[in-house]
């Protein structure tokens, strides 16, 4: 028996069993409004001495991904590698290196191509995530679950200003923008990256933005994960314009405040 055991033994550093983890960023379970680009975020870390290749394949319903009427399809699900390296929805899988040691933000995103207010429903999407030279075979599966849930609002006014009341929660409009309803000014603000409207869009699109001070910045990202343009933001809160500055194609935008991201979003341009 001992023989055996030493046998095993002998040959255990040729077998690969998987030298990476996984942890989780954010929910699973969210919701969204219509036309809204959901995120799901994850960390990737290779734990070994050596390089991996890591494969990820994502799979769903295709039909819950159409509109039944129709047969449009009006959601889309897609990968990031990292902050720079995202791939369009029509991009069912992907394999890349992880270095030793190294660690990287998975962005798993769901988008609801079409913004109609009636529009509602629920999206899942799974990620299967393996290591190409596990030997055991073994696969990390990620569930995320989208659920639409359409916007409420009634415009009023309480003395003497005017109010949104959404979903049951009330706003007041100030400097330009909406806050919650009785807060001071030093605390009306919150560092938040809103959707770009129209998306898609082939002529002008706003970005509505809120930072905690009014020093930041908004950077532009195409597929390959390439800066396309920043823009220098010196408001507090605002709406960024855009018009005509982007060729076509999906991009991804982000805020930044004291060098640190805040969010991304999708956005993307026809002509």
């Amino acid at each position: 028996m001992k023989k055996i055991y030493a046998f095993v033994l002998a040959f255990l550093p040729l077998l690969s069993f998987g030298q990476f983890s996984v942890e989780w960023q954010s929910d699973s379970i969210k919701e969204g409004n219509p036309g809204d680009d959901v995120g799901f975020y994850y960390n990737l870390t290779n734990t070994g001495s050596q390089d991996i290749d890591i494969t990820w394949i994502f799979t769903h319903d295709t039909v819950s991904s159409q509109d039944p009427n129709t047969g449009e399809n009006i959601w889309q699900d897609y990968m990031c590698e990292g902050l720079f390296v995202c791939w369009p929805y029509t991009k069912r899988f992907n394999t890349f290196t992880l270095e030793a040691g190294e660690e990287i933000e998975m962005y798993h995103h769901i988008w609801m191509m079409r913004g109609d207010e009636a529009d509602t429903g629920t999206f899942h999407s799974t990620a299967i995530i393996f290591e190409e030279g596990d030997s055991a075979n073994t696969v990390q599966t990620f569930n995320v679950t989208l659920h639409i849930v359409p916007l409420d609002t009634i415009f009023d006014n309480f003395n003497g200003k005017q109010i949104a009341v959404v979903d049951g929660d009330t706003f007041e409009l100030y400097e330009g923008g909406w806050v919650p309803l009785g807060m001071k000014a030093a605390d009306r603000f919150a560092a938040v990256l809103g959707q770009n409207a129209p998306n898609p869009f082939n002529g002008l699109t706003r970005i509505e933005y809120a930072l905690n001070s009014g020093n930041g910045s908004m950077k532009f990202h195409d597929l390959t994960g390439k800066l396309v343009m920043e823009r220098a933001l010196n408001q507090q809160q605002g709406v960024l314009t855009l018009q005509g500055e982007l060729d076509a194609g999906i991009y991804f935008y982000s805020l930044w405040e004291d060098g640190r991201m805040i969010d991304s979003k999708r956005m993307q341009v026809v002509k």
